[in-house]
């Protein structure tokens, strides 16, 4: 059972996909408690307009703040490219985002693929991070329907036939640029015999490091919390006795795929 006293922290994706960044949140910083909401109903972000997404995740973290959470992971890149730097301006607390591991990708690496969704491979965040790099040859891929079908195949038990949204060629490191495509690194490794690299480890270790820095004096995660307290309903500190919440009308889909898949076992 948590503390009551624990750091709450809000997690954000337009589906099932972000659990593999809430793992990692879990892992590198336990002593969190976490609200996940899946945005299954309008998944997948990827081929919808930014307007559409910034909407989406506005009302997202809107509802999540409701709960006193210290802090929103967006466990999704297309938000985090579309909508991240608007957020971190209007937002009271600190905003996490996942951007794709170009940069640990583009130093061992010399020729890479970038797999993204349609948004997010034409988004200007990510244009700028793979400029970074002139020394590797990356290629961009925006899957068209990949989130769509893996999203389809873990929420609805429908077969994901992944080898056929891949793109052909040699590279020798390929980055997940959205958190859906983590569920099959294994076998996008093998399809393409190299290293696969995804950011989840990178936003796991920012929260870290961003919940070590609140002074534990002065209780900075519990600021906004005492200011909302009129928001907890009983069921809401019921569930504040877990360590992941479920929230949205898909939760149980989400918790149930948290609990079972191989990902996380």
């Amino acid at each position: 059972m948590q503390n009551d006293n624990a750091p709450r922290v809000g997690v954000f994706d337009s589906g099932i996909g972000g659990l593999t960044v809430l793992a990692e949140c879990a892992r590198q910083a336990p002593q969190a408690i976490y609200y996940y909401y899946g945005d299954n109903a309008h998944a997948p972000y990827g081929a919808r307009s930014p307007r559409e997404i910034a909407g989406f995740v506005g009302a997202a973290v809107r509802r999540l703040r409701l709960y006193g959470v210290c802090a929103v992971v967006l466990a999704c890149n297309t938000a985090t490219a579309v909508c991240v730097d608007m957020l971190r301006k209007t937002c009271p607390v600190p905003i996490v985002g996942i951007e794709p591991a170009v940069a640990p990708a583009a130093r061992r690496c010399r020729r890479v693929l970038v797999l993204t969704t349609p948004v997010t491979a034409r988004s200007e965040r990510l244009c700028r991070l793979t400029e970074g790099f002139p020394q590797c040859d990356i290629t961009v891929y925006g899957a068209p329907g990949l989130a769509a079908a893996i999203e389809r195949g873990l929420s609805r038990g429908e077969g994901v036939t992944i080898f056929d949204h891949l793109p052909s060629g040699r590279y020798d490191g390929v980055v997940l640029g959205c958190t859906h495509y983590a569920f099959f690194r294994r076998e996008i490794g093998l399809f393409y015999g190299c290293p696969v690299f995804d950011g989840a480890r990178g936003t796991g270790a920012r929260l870290r490091q961003l919940l070590s820095d609140m002074d534990p004096g002065t209780d900075d995660h519990l600021l906004f919390t005492r200011n909302t307290n009129k928001c907890f309903s009983k069921k809401a500190k019921y569930h504040h006795k877990k360590q992941v919440i479920f929230l949205g009308k898909c939760k149980k889909i989400n918790e149930y795929v948290y609990n079972t898949n191989i990902c996380f076992i």
